[in-house]
C-alpha cells in the first residue's frame, strides 16, 4: 500500500492516469515488488507535460503519462497499452521499433529522430503518424541496462501533405483511392523507416524493395529486381541461408541481435565480419501462404568490436592486477555503494562478502597511527582544487579480523562532474610489506651506524680544534692547510651522518615538528650569511622581502634553506649568481632559489624528490652526495602542509621552490 500510494503520489497533476488504472495487473506484479529505480522513473514520467513513456524490464513493459495519451488516439489502445508487453502493444510497427530498442539497450548512441513516419493502429484504423522522438537508456539500482525512455512528440499536423485530387480526367475511384492510398502509405513508411528494410519475393528471394538505410549496407551493389544468392552470394552456405528458409517455409519470425554475418561491403570486396540486429518476418498472400520476407535490420558491427576491444582490455587488466596482486576499489558517490575485489578485502582483513562500509570496514583497519593522516588525505581527495583527484599513499593495516600488520600502497583517481562535485573514485592497493620491511630494517641499521659514528667523529672535531688551536702561531702553511681542510671533511661527514640520521627518525615517525612563529625572511638572511663565510665561488643575492611571520619548525625551514642553496652552488658553474626570493601569497608564503647551472632533464625532475635518487650524467659524476637532501626537504615541508616544486630547463638553470600556509 505504501508504495501504491507513493506511485499516486508521483502523478501529482497526473492522478487521473494514476487513479484510474489498476497498477497490479501488469506483468511486474504489484507495485510493491517493484524496484526503486523504476519508481523513480516513473515519477519523471507521470508529472512531465511533455509526452513520455517508459519500456521497463526484459519484456519490455509500457508505461506513459497522460501527455500522451491523445497520441494513441480517442478510441486507441488507452489504458489497454499501460502495462502492457510492447510486442503486443504495437505489432504493426514492432519490427522497425525493436531493432532500436536492442540498439540502445546494447550500449549504442541514444537515437533521435525527427518528423520520423511510423504509422499506428489508432480509433479503429491504420493512421500514418510523423513523430519526433528520443531513445534513451535507463539503467538499474546496480548499473545494468533496464529499459528505454522515450521522449516524444506527434507532428502530423505539421508535415502531413493533403493531396487534393482534381480534373475530370484524373479522378480515381473510392477503393482506386483508397489502395493507391494504402500503398503509397506503406512505400513511404518504408522508405522514410530509422532502419534498414527490405522486401523478398518469392522462393528465390528477389529484392522487391530496398529502403536507402538498407542499401547503405552494400554500397555501390544493385539489389533490386536480383535473387538474394545472386546479389550477395557470399551468404550461401551460411546459417542465415538456412533461417531465411526456414522463416519463408513455416512463416514463423526469426529475431536475431548481434549475429556474425561474414559479409563483403562491396562487390567483389573482402568478407568482413559483420554484426547485425534483424527481424525476418514471413509475408503471406491471401491464403495466408508465404509469398515473401519482410527484413528490418540494423547493422551494430562498430558497436560489438567496440565491445570486443573493451573486453580484451578488462582481460588484460584483470590477468596484470591478478600478476602484481593489487587489490581494486570503487567508490560510487552518488549512489552511495563501495565495492572491493577478494585481494582488497584480503588486505584489510577482510573475509566476509558483505557490502563493505568506509565507516564499518575502512577506518577500522586503518593503523591507528595513520588514521588522521589518511582520514584528511581522502576528504582532500574530493576536493578538486586541492587534489585534482589525485591519490597516491602509503599506510598500515590492521586486519579487522586477522588482526595481521601489512604496509600497503593505495593508488586512485577521483572524477568529478560539471559542477566539480565528486562523483567516483576508483583505484588499486598493493601490498608493500615485504619493501617496507626491508626499509625499515636498512633505515635501523643506517641509524645504529650513523649513531655509533657519531661518538668517534665528535671526538675527532674536539681534537682537531685542540690541534688547531695549539698550531694557531704555526708559520707551516701545509700545517695550517691541513688542520683547515681535516675541519671541512669533518664537517661534512657530520652533515651527511645528520642527515642519514634524520632519514631513520624521519620513518620511523620519531622525528617531531616543534613549532614556533619566527620571521622567515630574517631566517633566510641568517642562512645566506652563513653560507657566504665558506662560499667565495658564487653571488648570492636576495631580492628586497617584506617581514614574513610564520608559524613552523625554525630549525627544519632552516635546513630545507641551506639544502636548497648548497645544491645551487654544488649544481652551478664557479662565478654564477643565485637568487633568492622571498614572498607572500594571500593564504601563503614562499622561497625560491635559481641557479643558472646545468639544470634537470624532465624525467629527472620526476623523481628528484625520491629518497636516495641521484640525477647520473658526466656533470654529476664528480659531485659527491647520496640523494638523501632534497628527499628530507620534500618529507619536512609536507610535514608542515607545504608544497615544494621545482622549474628547470636542461642547461639553463633550475628554480626550487617552496611554499608553506601561513598561520
Amino acid at each position: 500500500m505504501k508504495a501504491q500510494s507513493k506511485l499516486l503520489r508521483a502523478g501529482g497533476e497526473m492522478g487521473e492516469l494514476t487513479r484510474s488504472f489498476d497498477w497490479s495487473k501488469t506483468p511486474l506484479g504489484a507495485v510493491g515488488l517493484w524496484p526503486q529505480s523504476l519508481l523513480t522513473l516513473l515519477n519523471v514520467v507521470l508529472n512531465s507535460k511533455f509526452p513520455m513513456f517508459l519500456w521497463w524490464g526484459p519484456e519490455l513493459i509500457q508505461f506513459y503519462n497522460d501527455a500522451y495519451r491523445p497520441s494513441l488516439g480517442f478510441e486507441g489502445k488507452h489504458p489497454r497499452a499501460l502495462g502492457q508487453r510492447g510486442e503486443e502493444c504495437w505489432p504493426e510497427t514492432w519490427p522497425v521499433i525493436k531493432p532500436m530498442i536492442d540498439q540502445v539497450l546494447s550500449g549504442g548512441e541514444s537515437i533521435w529522430h525527427e518528423d520520423q513516419l511510423i504509422p499506428i493502429f489508432r480509433n479503429n484504423k491504420l493512421e500514418d503518424v510523423y513523430w519526433t522522438f528520443s531513445y534513451t537508456r535507463v539503467e538499474d539500482e546496480m548499473g545494468d541496462p533496464a529499459g528505454v525512455l522515450v521522449i516524444c512528440n506527434e507532428t502530423t499536423n505539421t508535415v502531413k501533405n493533403i493531396k487534393t485530387v482534381t480534373g475530370a480526367n484524373e479522378k480515381l475511384s473510392i477503393a482506386q483511392l483508397q489502395a493507391e492510398g494504402q500503398r503509397d502509405r506503406f512505400n513511404r513508411f518504408f522508405m522514410e523507416a530509422p532502419v534498414g528494410i527490405c522486401i523478398l519475393d518469392g522462393a528465390n528471394l528477389v529484392f522487391e524493395l530496398v529502403n536507402p538505410l538498407y542499401q547503405q549496407l552494400f554500397p555501390g551493389r544493385k539489389l533490386m529486381g536480383k535473387a538474394l544468392l545472386h546479389a550477395i552470394p557470399e551468404i550461401k552456405g551460411q546459417p542465415i541461408w538456412e533461417i531465411l528458409q526456414e522463416v519463408f517455409q513455416t512463416g514463423k519470425t526469426y529475431e536475431g541481435k548481434e549475429l556474425l554475418i561474414p559479409l563483403a561491403k562491396y562487390e567483389n570486396g573482402p568478407i568482413e565480419d559483420r554484426y547485425f540486429n534483424f527481424i525476418y518476418q514471413a509475408r503471406t498472400d491471401a491464403q495466408n501462404e508465404s509469398d515473401g520476407i519482410l527484413v528490418f535490420v540494423i547493422e551494430v558491427t562498430d558497436m560489438i568490436l567496440s565491445k570486443q576491444e573493451l573486453i580484451k582490455a578488462q582481460d588484460t587488466l584483470t590477468m596484470a592486477v591478478t600478476a602484481a596482486q593489487l587489490g581494486t576499489f570503487d567508490l560510487d558517490i552518488k549512489k552511495g555503494t563501495m565495492d572491493w575485489d577478494k585481494r582488497c578485502r584480503t588486505l584489510f582483513g577482510i573475509s566476509h562478502n558483505y557490502t563493505v562500509d568506509y565507516e564499518k570496514d575502512f577506518l577500522p583497519g586503518l593503523h591507528p597511527d595513520d588514521r588522521d593522516r589518511i582520514e584528511t588525505i581522502v576528504k582532500n581527495v574530493f576536493v578538486k582544487s586541492i587534489s585534482n583527484g589525485h591519490y597516491d599513499v602509503e599506510y598500515r593495516t590492521i586486519g579487522v579480523e586477522d588482526h595481521q600488520l601489512r604496509w600497503v600502497r593505495a593508488m586512485g583517481k577521483a572524477y568529478f562532474d560539471e559542477q566539480d562535485e565528486p562523483v567516483r573514485f576508483i583505484g588499486s592497493v598493493m601490498d608493500i610489506t615485504e619493501r617496507k620491511q626491508d626499509e625499515i630494517r636498512k633505515n635501523d641499521f643506517i641509524g645504529m651506524v650513523s649513531h655509533e659514528l657519531k661518538t668517534p667523529l665528535t671526538s675527532l672535531t674536539a681534537l682537531l680544534q685542540m690541534l688547531n688551536s695549539k698550531l694557531k702561531n704555526n708559520a707551516d702553511p701545509f700545517v695550517v692547510g691541513a688542520i683547515s681542510n681535516s675541519n671541512t671533511q669533518v664537517k661534512k661527514m657530520a652533515n651527511m651522518i645528520k642527515g642519514f640520521l634524520d632519514i631513520s627518525r624521519l620513518e620511523s615517525g620519531k622525528i617531531h615538528i616543534e613549532k614556533e612563529n619566527f620571521a622567515l625572511d630574517q631566517l633566510t638572511r641568517e642562512i645566506i650569511e652563513e653560507i657566504k663565510l665558506t662560499v667565495t665561488s658564487h653571488s648570492i643575492v636576495l631580492l628586497p622581502c617584506d617581514p614574513l611571520v610564520i608559524y613552523a619548525d625554525r630549525d627544519k625551514i632552516g635546513s630545507v634553506i641551506t639544502n636548497l642553496l648548497t645544491n645551487a652552488v654544488k649544481y652551478s658553474p664557479k662565478g654564477k649568481i643565485i637568487h633568492v626570493v622571498c614572498g607572500r601569497d594571500q593564504n601563503s608564503v614562499h622561497v625560491s632559489v635559481t641557479d643558472h647551472g646545468m639544470g634537470i632533464k624532465p624525467d629527472d625532475i620526476e623523481k628528484l624528490f625520491d629518497r636516495y635518487y641521484r640525477i647520473k650524467s658526466k656533470h654529476t659524476n664528480n659531485i659527491a652526495g647520496f640523494g638523501i637532501g632534497l628527499y628530507l626537504c620534500a618529507e619536512i615541508i609536507e610535514r608542515h602542509e607545504g608544497k615544494i616544486s621545482v622549474e628547470s630547463k636542461s642547461g639553463e638553470g633550475s628554480t626550487f621552490t617552496f611554499t608553506l600556509p601561513l598561520t
